[in-house]
């Protein structure tokens, strides 16, 4: 049987963009940035190669890499579920139907997930929850990752609330990669889950 993490892997390899951690790997080898070529007019022009070049998938020993990688992780992308929103913001919101919380409900309506189902899958306060329903909270991306994930959404429909909420993928940050990966998958299933989250060291979820 295939081992979804082989996959996994070699998306990582090919999306992680934590230069400054990839970089510094016993054996990583620098690629040379500056290349040159010669035009139409026989003038050589200089340029430099975008920053994807750095990626462990240009590696030759990618899997030893990846593997001390790692080896090093740690998940410091802890944040409070939620943030305070102020009177005019919540004032705006009721009139925008860009409102983070009408879209929630939207969404939610959507995959039929109901705050029950919430209630059951994610580990926040039962009075926080009903602030950011009505708006009176605006969730943290791990919040809505973790809401992401148990209501079986699209990587779509995720990257819309994220930006509602005034947030964006962030391909240098591991558990971004990670649950990118998940959602575009589909890979809803808990078990799958909870290995991947534990195979990059994932934490601060909001998922019981």
């Amino acid at each position: 049987m295939h081992d979804f993490i082989v996959d996994l892997d070699a998306f990582f390899c090919e999306k992680y963009a934590g230069y400054d951690k990839i970089s510094i790997l016993p054996g990583y080898k620098m690629p040379v940035m500056q290349a040159s070529k010669v035009d139409e007019f026989g003038r050589t022009r200089t340029y430099t190669l975008p920053a994807n070049t750095m990626r462990l998938a240009t590696q030759e020993k990618k899997a030893e890499l990846l593997a001390e990688l790692k080896n090093r992780m740690v998940d410091t992308t802890f944040t409070f579920s939620f943030a305070p929103q102020g009177f005019f913001a919540r004032l705006k919101s009721r009139f925008s139907k860009y409102a983070f919380y009408k879209n929630l409900e939207r969404m939610m309506k959507k995959y039929d997930f109901t705050d029950a189902e919430a209630a059951e899958a994610l580990t926040i306060d039962a009075e926080i929850w009903r602030g950011i329903r009505k708006g009176k909270f605006l969730p943290s991306k791990n919040l809505i990752l973790s809401i992401a994930l148990a209501a079986h959404m699209s990587f779509d429909d995720t990257q819309a609330l994220l930006a509602l909420a005034g947030f964006e993928w962030d391909f240098a940050v591991v558990k971004d990669v990670i649950l990118c990966y998940l959602l575009q998958q589909k890979v809803y299933n808990a078990p799958m889950i909870e290995r991947a989250l534990t195979e990059y060291k994932v934490s601060n979820l909001f998922l019981k």
